[in-house]
């Protein structure tokens, strides 16, 4: 999205470096990006991006069906969580302490000692497992830690589905049928 254009109080187009499109009604659910949407359209939307690490390991037997969250404080990070995917990957993630603020995508080289160190302290079986890769991405994080939804006052055809804080895969699938 390059500009969406405002006519008469109401949002009429949306314009990507591809094309424009007509819309009734436009959707901000621009994650990590919603601030910068919704500047387009002058509203200012309380939402910062968070960069956190994740990996993901060679798939191994079934352990476990649900997620594992460690929340005590270790120095770097606040919390450590992981779950096991259908296929038998292991796919872990801390929260950084101080957090990271800003569209950050580079991985960094202490992530994956700190976190595995971790993740073999909750599970020691877990110790030989091989991790297959590591990424860095953002969580669309608002002051009080909600989502933001719904209709914006005084603009017709701007919604907001925003800001689920790092909860996107879990309230994701209800934002949508909302």
């Amino acid at each position: 999205v390059t500009s969406v254009s405002v006519e008469h109080g109401k949002v009429s187009q949306v314009h990507t470096d591809k094309n424009s499109y007509s819309c009734d009604v436009f959707i901000n659910a621009a994650g990590s990006w919603a601030r910068e949407i919704s500047n387009m359209v002058g509203v200012d939307i309380p939402i910062e991006p968070d960069a956190h690490e994740s990996a993901i390991t060679e798939p191994v037997q079934r352990m476990f069906d649900v997620m594992i969250v460690d929340i005590r404080e270790r120095p770097g990070s606040s919390n450590f969580y992981f779950y096991q995917h259908p296929d038998g990957k292991i796919i872990f993630c801390l929260t950084p302490d101080p957090q990271i603020w800003g569209h950050k995508s580079q991985n960094t080289s202490n992530f994956l000692p700190m976190a595995c160190k971790r993740l073999v302290e909750v599970m020691p079986v877990l110790g030989n497992i091989r991790v297959r890769r590591t990424w860095r991405g953002t969580y669309p994080m608002t002051p009080d830690g909600n989502p933001i939804l719904g209709p914006v006052e005084g603009l017709d055809g701007y919604l907001f589905a925003a800001g689920p804080c790092g909860q996107g895969f879990m309230l994701g699938p209800g934002t949508g049928q909302l």
